[in-house]
């Protein structure tokens, strides 16, 4: 039976609960040494750019070489001394764009990447700092990487999102509420260190609670305003009333939906 405390600590710790939750598997994206990289790879290779025209050039001129630019043939593979030149300029040229576009590749990549799950961050602050979970962890300067000025530069592997601003309210902010008050009692947490203490609600499960939550919302409504208007004998009041529902109905529709501004006009309007 594993102690409460982490028993392997340090970087084995953090790989162990970022590879069981993949929503916690944040890093730093080093945009800014990422991008001044690049800088530095295109002005080494705009140098070279303008060192291959010289030489082209030099060649144009020269009797024996002014049909390189005709003849790879020659250009390439020529034993006398001096035509190897430009076709060696060509190589290191080439060697430093396979590098450029691997780097400008992985930037486009990193670039798609979105940031973490303002909660999950959160959470895995939380972690760091708790004795009975990560307790400081690391000891070096990346012990940083996580804090709220780098958290621009900070990407997830696979955030976790939701379909609606509902989901996410109730997800991130109900279940946690619900936890610290009731949920503690009767769920319990995992035993596993580093993971002692953290308690697993199943995503798939709560979506199907938000599902069915949003749809007798967005039922209820229409029924609703029929029933209180039945009531109403006024007639100013009534078009308010109505009014006011279906604004209501609209936003529920952009809050427990992903419906498309024509489809909330349309339901709005039947």
């Amino acid at each position: 039976m594993p102690t409460p405390s982490c028993e392997k600590g340090g970087y084995p710790a953090i790989a162990q609960i970022m590879s069981n939750h993949d929503e916690l598997a944040i890093f730093r994206r080093f945009k800014e040494l990422n991008t001044l990289n690049l800088l530095y790879s295109q002005a080494e290779i705009i140098h070279l750019e303008a060192e291959l025209k010289s030489l082209w050039e030099v060649d144009k001129s020269h009797p024996e070489r002014d049909f390189h630019h005709r003849d790879w043939w020659s250009l390439a593979y020529s034993q006398e001394d001096g035509n190897k030149e430009q076709w060696q300029k060509v190589l290191e040229i080439r060697k430093k764009l396979e590098a450029y576009n691997n780097r400008l590749a992985q930037q486009v990549f990193l670039s798609r990447l979105e940031a973490p799950n303002p909660y999950d961050l959160a959470f895995l602050r939380d972690w760091f700092e708790r004795p009975n979970m990560g307790n400081f962890p690391l000891r070096g300067p990346d012990q940083e990487a996580w804090n709220k000025e780098t958290e621009t530069d900070l990407l997830a592997t696979r955030r976790r999102s939701h379909e609606d601003p509902f989901s996410s309210w109730f997800i991130d902010t109900v279940i946690p509420k619900f936890h610290r008050v009731f949920g503690s009692r009767i769920k319990k947490p995992i035993p596993e260190a580093p993971l002692s203490e953290i308690a697993h609600y199943p995503e798939k499960a709560l979506l199907t609670v938000v599902n069915i939550l949003g749809t007798l919302i967005a039922s209820l409504l229409p029924i609703v305003s029929i029933i209180i208007l039945y009531f109403i004998t006024n007639k100013v009041v009534q078009l308010g009333v109505a009014v006011a529902f279906t604004a209501t109905f609209s936003i529920c529709l952009i809050l427990l939906t992903q419906a498309k501004r024509i489809e909330i006009f349309a339901a709005t309007s039947a």
